[in-house]
Parts: C-alpha cells; structure tokens; sequence
C-alpha cells in the first residue's frame, strides 16, 4: 500500500466514524430522557437502541481498523527520475 493509499483509507474510516457517532448522539436526547424518568430506553425506543447498538460495534470495529492502519507501513514510491531527451 503507498502513502497515498493510505491516507485515502484512513479519510473514509475517518468519515465512517463521524457517520457513526452522529448516529449515536441522535439517541442520547431519549436514552437522558428514559434515564430520568426511570424507564427503560431499550423498550421505548426499541428501534433506535438497536440502530445505536449496531453504529457502536462498527464504531469499535472501524477505531480497531483505524489504529491497524495507522501502524501499517507503506511502500516506498519509486519515482522513475530520468533525464529529458
């Protein structure tokens, strides 16, 4: 993998993650509210605790895949330097 290559799969993990955790601060306004009111988030919100439960696995899977990449090291680019005739 070049640098290039790199830098462009950590763009789209990194956008992946922004992705992800919009989807789970859209739930923090219901999960804040169950918790004060003593009811149970998972069942009045059944839909959104499992969209939420799904975004932060694929979170963690993506901040795992993220840190593998960042200790990936890359091809050395061969710039093919030869004089104009």
């Amino acid at each position: 993998m070049t640098r290039a290559e790199k830098e462009e799969i950590k763009a789209r993990i990194q956008e992946q993650l922004l992705e992800l955790a919009s989807i789970m601060s859209k739930s923090d306004a219901h999960a804040s509210k169950c918790v004060k009111l003593g009811l149970s988030y998972k069942d009045n919100y059944p839909n959104e605790y499992n969209e939420y439960i799904k975004a932060r696995e694929d979170y963690n899977q993506l901040e795992k895949d993220l840190a593998a990449l960042e200790s990936a090291e890359v091809e050395e680019e061969i710039i093919d330097e030869q004089p104009a005739e």
